[in-house]
């Protein structure tokens, strides 16, 4: 009976072309590219050997048995650095109709369906000058040719940290990128296969992607009686008031950062888009310090912070984090912004939370309530 791999949760982001991994063990980075970019890709689901060489061989035209020998012994090298899991028995039908559909629910949710339209609308801004009206229509249809190197960040930070600096981008659902949400998806299968109790919730949600995909998550597992809370101001963060906020300089209020400002009926239209609005989904909008403290929520099973500020986490934790069941997740995307990581280290100080700490990226952090 052959094999099935999976990637392990690890620190992801990426650079060049390249993926850099970090083994659960070791300060070093892994750095993949080329084909060992396209093995790791590969291992988003269970999979056998056989079945990427043979993705592989399409791909690059190359021999299958040659590819089946050299990708077995890459995800040998992968599982000494435990960045790998196997298990004997195969996905059933039925699991790999919902891993299809949630690949590509991803892909979509980030925008990696049609990502030359981000490069098309950046040539439009900034047109080049004295092109041809031929020219300029070709121009447009071979962008990701004409620009292979803005096209690679572009996707790099779409597989990494998300949209940042790095990719001024602001075109796609959610900007928290591919291993943020392979991590809401693998926190989620945890919580399914133990029958952790609890809704899931997002505070802090944007355009809604990543709100999108947890009711996603629930509706493709068959755990549609869970509530998906829902709870932003809808009209951008507030701006900054604290002490450590205007200490770091960060500023996402409407007048600067009209991208993160996005209203109700937007993110209900984009829950309908996708066919993923009911009335398991509950809108909480208005500021955080308003609807957190009287939200009638009882216990949370995954908690999603996206808050960007002091202010703001420190009263999401305040209010949220006690409804969060034992077995249950807290994941923080805004970890490497310094005002949001004191928010968190002081909460977690007051109250004796030493459970341990695991990077997603470059920003994003998750730790798991001890049962």
């Amino acid at each position: 009976m052959s094999l099935n791999y999976r990637r392990c949760m690890a620190l992801t982001y990426c650079r060049d072309g390249a993926v850099f991994v970090k083994p659960p063990h070791g300060d070093k980075l892994l750095r993949l590219a080329g084909t060992g970019r396209r093995i790791w890709e590969c291992l988003e689901y269970p999979v056998t050997v056989d079945e990427i060489a043979q993705k592989l061989a399409c791909e690059f035209a190359g021999d299958l048995e040659k590819i089946a020998g050299d990708t077995g012994r890459f995800l040998t090298s992968l599982q000494e650095r435990e960045l790998v899991e196997t298990r004997s028995e195969a996905p059933s039908p039925e699991d790999r109709q919902r891993f299809r559909y949630l690949w590509l629910l991803k892909r979509a949710l980030v925008n990696l369906i049609y990502p030359e339209h981000e490069l098309r609308m950046r040539f439009l801004k900034n047109p080049v000058a004295g092109m041809s009206d031929l020219e300029w229509k070709r121009y447009l249809r071979d962008i990701r040719y004409r620009e292979p190197d803005l096209y690679q960040v572009l996707i790099d930070a779409k597989h990494g940290v998300g949209l940042s600096a790095e990719a001024p981008y602001r075109f796609s659902h959610t900007m928290i990128g591919m291993p943020a949400l392979d991590n809401l998806e693998r926190c989620a299968e945890t919580v399914f296969a133990e029958n952790i109790p609890g809704d899931f919730m997002e505070a802090g949600v944007c355009q809604g992607g990543a709100s999108i995909f947890m009711r996603a998550l629930q509706t493709a597992h068959v755990e549609g009686n869970r509530r998906l809370w829902v709870a932003d101001s809808f009209e951008g963060l507030p701006p900054p008031e604290s002490e450590p906020d205007i200490a770091s300089g960060i500023d996402f209020s409407e007048t600067k950062e009209p991208s993160v400002a996005f209203c109700l009926e937007g993110v209900r239209d984009h829950f309908m888009r996708y066919d993923l609005l009911d009335d398991g989904v509950i809108f909480l909008s208005g500021w955080f310090a308003d609807t957190l403290p009287i939200a009638p929520i009882e216990q949370l099973a995954i908690l999603r912070l996206d808050a960007d500020l002091y202010a703001s986490t420190k009263i999401a934790l305040e209010y949220l984090y006690p409804k969060v069941t034992p077995g249950g997740f807290v994941i923080m995307d805004d970890y490497g912004f310094l005002a949001c990581r004191q928010a968190v280290e002081e909460y977690r100080i007051r109250h004796g939370i030493d459970e341990p700490i695991h990077f997603v990226n470059r920003s994003c952090v998750y730790w798991r309530k001890r049962i």
